[in-house]
């Protein structure tokens, strides 16, 4: 009868219930935090390539006849992003009225697992060329 009460004792114990409930606890506000700064990366730089293709679609705008290699260079010029490994900048000349542009870039994620993902932040403006 010792024995089953021993053990009726150790059942109800709960010494460990605060590491436990911190645990869950922990993981979610940590989940959380970084899923926040992860945000907010993104966030600053679709508005860095978005001022970046204001500026060469403003160069358009002024000059309707210059080159490709000319707006994109004014992107690069005005990219304000320390890393921009894998930039993507595509101009379309599909309209007679109109030419098109677009910037991206690939996300990488600060949690390892899921840097591979193949997130890409992007901007297209199209402007008129007339």
């Amino acid at each position: 009868m010792t024995a089953m009460r021993a053990i009726q004792r150790r059942w109800r114990d709960e010494a460990g219930a605060a590491a436990v409930e911190f645990s869950i606890v922990g993981l979610l506000a940590i989940v959380l935090c970084v899923g926040t700064v992860e945000f907010g990366r993104a966030l600053h730089i679709a508005n860095e390539l978005s001022f970046a293709a204001d500026r060469g679609a403003r160069l358009v705008l002024l000059d309707p006849q210059v080159s490709d290699e000319q707006v994109v260079a004014e992107i690069r010029n005005n990219l304000g992003l320390a890393n921009s490994d894998g930039l993507e900048i595509l101009t379309s000349n599909g309209s007679p009225t109109a030419r098109g542009l677009s910037v991206s870039l690939p996300l990488t994620l600060i949690i390892p697992t899921f840097g591979t993902a193949g997130f890409r932040v992007s901007v297209q403006r199209m402007v008129p060329t007339q």
